[in-house]
C-alpha cells in the first residue's frame, strides 16, 4: 500500500508515504480549487453542492478504508502517529463512523 518515499533516511519509519495520504492530499488541493473556482464566480452555489459531495465522497471512501483496515489489523495511523491495541481500535472505529457520516452527506448532497 505504499506509493511514494519521503526524502529522509532509509532506516526512518517516516519515509513510507501512504495510498490514503496522498489521496487525502489531493482531495485537500481540489476542494481549495472548488471554493476558488465559486468564490471567482465560475461554478454556481447548485455545481458547488456536487462538487462538495463528489469530494465528501472521495474522503468517506479514504476513511471507511482506513477504519476497516485499522479494526482488521489493530494498528491505526492518525495525525502522524501510529497507534497500536484499545486505541487503535478507537480512532478505526471513529474513522469508520465518520466516514458513514461522509457518505450519507454525499447522498443528500447529490440529491439536491
Amino acid at each position: 500500500m505504499v506509493l511514494m518515499r519521503y526524502p529522509v533516511p532509509w532506516k526512518s519509519s517516516l519515509r513510507l508515504l501512504g495510498l490514503f495520504d496522498v489521496a487525502a492530499r489531493f482531495q485537500a488541493y481540489a476542494t481549495i480549487a472548488v471554493v476558488a473556482l465559486f468564490a471567482l464566480g465560475a461554478l454556481s452555489l447548485p455545481g458547488l453542492v456536487k462538487a462538495i459531495a463528489i469530494l465528501l465522497y472521495v474522503m468517506g471512501s479514504i476513511l471507511l478504508a482506513d477504519g476497516v483496515l485499522g479494526v482488521m489489523s489493530v494498528i491505526d495511523r492518525t495525525w502522524g502517529r501510529l497507534h497500536y491495541g484499545g486505541r487503535a481500535m478507537a480512532y478505526a472505529s471513529g474513522k469508520l463512523v465518520a466516514g458513514s457520516f461522509a457518505l450519507m452527506l454525499t447522498i443528500i448532497g447529490l440529491m439536491i
